[in-house]
């Protein structure tokens, strides 16, 4: 394609030029000739020329203005790079009657145009054809993103996706050709972002999910980038990982050197599942028994079945009245004839109950060669970054296994779990197997024989993303004492929300709190003895999902004793404020009266005070 006679071209150096056409109502259209011939182009948006010129331009408007002067002020201002770039390089004077001058330079990436008689194809890739363009969106994403955290408050806890918008995700064609990132995103802005499940919010208190950080979210976005698969070798994210569970060994009490291992998972479901496999290593797949209470996490009993231990072989130890497990029980029902893997709670999903560590640890020396102490922390092993909580959790330096989760109260994004093994070599005994030819260790290269961990041999996936950096760069840029301040501070606000549940002691019942972060609590009537449970625990959901549906805020179900249904708060968030405890129960009062008006809990009205 030629130059045509209606253009407004420019001359460049060494026989190029350029044309600039700013008539379109949403683009500026450059174009880049060599001897008359259009050999590149690019048209940019409002943003893109902001972004191009470093904010200096607030448009393309001004950004044309700007190319024009330079245009006609001197050609040699405007060069061309690898026939692919622009150059740019103009004087901004500023200061008393303009003495001071500084140079400013940008760069455009124009796309190159093939010619009819062009034999060659450029080879496909998924890197954009237009840096800059892409460079735009990026900067637009990241400012949305973080305007997205700080206008939290100004948005409900949690916001239900319309009919239309569920039907416009599932009905989506497969795309068999794509469109433009830009436009990908605007659908991500409008459809998915505003429904999450809410767990960042300040107002989310009903399951175990941590909130994140700004700092975590940049280091997805720079391990997305990256994109490096982490089973082992030299490479720094092997380092990062080594350093990270150096790290949280210190914090656990777990000698910090090769005797003992762990590896960063996804969570701790999958890290139960890793310390059961190594404790049945360690027994020679001898018949092994589990032991712990009907209070401990479910992933205990899949982990089971994944690893083909018997159901029969799960032994459910009774409570004492702290919830925890009963160690005189659990001893006297400890089999003297088969190997044993014995549970120990830090924080139970219910209510937040912390087993006697010590007393478990005991109990395991005494047979040592054949039961395994193993510590479920997913929700309160990070507690130990707190010197007033670590109190709470003595014994865990003794265990054989700790699994916990980083994602939820070290606010880690998710995914990202730990597990961490007393005996480093039975652990990598379990999990490594002999290498494919092309995973053969050489003796420098990537795979290095001597020297370097491969991660590979610790868990259950040879394909690893890189967990480490976010953990690295949360816990530096916070640091343990904030987190322990964070952990502290939320267990203050449960026990300042269980003491506002007793000043409206007429209204609702605490059922249980722990030594953390949970208050699980109901609306009961002044004078239970006279009021159908049915039509109380109804009137209990209807407050439930009422609290959610309005985006007051997200607590969960409990049901205690088989028949009481109440709610379940549990404040893992460092978003959460007292002041948010007092709006809560204002909240509450409120709905509840509300409700007392309705004809079907008419029965309730007159026996609450």
């Amino acid at each position: 394609m030629t130059i045509s006679n209606d253009k407004n071209v420019y001359e460049l150096d060494d026989g190029y030029s350029l044309s600039l056409e700013n008539e379109s109502v949403e683009y500026l259209k450059i174009e880049l000739y060599r001897n008359r011939t259009l050999i590149c182009h690019t048209s940019l948006n409002d943003n893109q020329c902001s972004a191009i010129t470093h904010r200096l331009c607030d448009g393309r408007n001004e950004f044309y203005d700007l190319l024009i002067d330079v245009l006609r002020s001197a050609k040699s201002d405007v060069r061309v790079l690898d026939s692919k770039h622009l150059e740019i390089t103009c004087t901004i004077r500023f200061g008393c009657q303009q003495s001071f001058t500084k140079v400013w330079m940008f760069k455009i990436q124009l796309e190159r145009t093939l010619s009819a008689d062009d034999g060659k194809k450029d080879d496909i890739s998924l890197d954009p054809q237009d840096w800059s363009a892409i460079r735009s969106l990026g900067h637009r994403i990241m400012d949305d993103m973080v305007d997205y955290l700080r206008d939290l408050r100004l948005r409900p806890a949690w916001h239900q996706i319309p009919l239309e918008i569920r039907k416009a995700i599932a009905q989506t064609d497969l795309p068999i050709y794509g469109q433009s990132a830009s436009d990908v995103y605007s659908e991500v802005y409008s459809h998915i972002l505003p429904y999450p499940v809410g767990n960042i919010h300040p107002h989310f208190w009903g399951y175990v999910q941590g909130t994140g950080s700004v700092v975590g979210a940049f280091a997805e976005l720079i391990s997305g980038t990256m994109n490096t698969m982490s089973w082992g070798g030299h490479q720094s994210s092997i380092y990062i990982e080594r350093q990270v569970l150096s790290w949280l060994k210190v914090l656990m009490g777990f000698p910090d050197d090769d005797t003992s291992s762990g590896v960063l998972v996804s969570g701790t479901s999958v890290a139960t599942i890793i310390a059961l496999a190594t404790a049945r290593k360690k027994f020679s797949n001898r018949i092994m028994k589990v032991y712990c209470t009907k209070e401990t996490h479910s992933c205990i009993i899949r982990a089971m079945d994944l690893l083909n231990i018997g159901k029969e072989n799960l032994i459910f130890i009774p409570t004492n009245s702290e919830r925890q497990i009963d160690l005189k029980l659990l001893e006297t029902l400890i089999d003297s004839q088969s190997c044993g893997f014995i549970v120990g709670s830090a924080g139970t999903v219910g209510t937040g109950a912390i087993d006697d560590f010590q007393g478990i640890a005991d109990i395991c020396m005494r047979r040592q060669s054949e039961l395994w102490f193993h510590i479920d922390g997913a929700i309160g092993a990070v507690a130990r970054c707190s010197k007033r909580l670590r109190l709470l959790l003595s014994g865990f330096e003794r265990a054989d296994s700790i699994a916990f989760d980083l994602h939820k109260w070290l606010f880690v994004p998710y995914e990202c779990g730990c597990i961490l093994i007393r005996d480093g070599k039975l652990h990598k005994a379990t999990f490594s197997q002999p290498t494919a030819s092309y995973l053969t260790l050489m003796s420098g290269g990537i795979t290095p024989s001597e020297g370097e961990v491969f991660f590979s041999d610790y868990g259950l996936e040879l394909s690893r993303n890189m967990k480490s950096l976010k953990v690295w760069m949360t816990l530096k840029t916070y640091g343990i004492e904030t987190f322990g301040r964070i952990m502290e501070q939320n267990v203050d606000q449960a026990k300042y929300f269980t003491q506002l549940l007793q000043q409206h002691s007429n209204r609702f019942q605490i059922l249980a709190t722990g030594p953390l972060n949970i208050v699980c609590f109901r609306y009961i009537a002044s004078d239970t003895d006279l009021v159908d449970s049915d039509i109380q625990n109804k009137f209990n959901k209807h407050l439930l999902i009422t609290i959610q549906e309005r985006g007051i805020a997200v607590v969960s179900p409990i049901v205690f004793d088989n028949e009481k249904f109440g709610l379940r708060m549990c404040i893992t968030n460092h978003r959460t404020r007292m002041s948010d405890m007092d709006e809560f129960m204002t909240k509450l009062i409120e709905l509840t009266d509300e409700f007392l008006d309705l004809e079907e809990y008419s029965c309730l009205k007159n026996l609450t005070k």
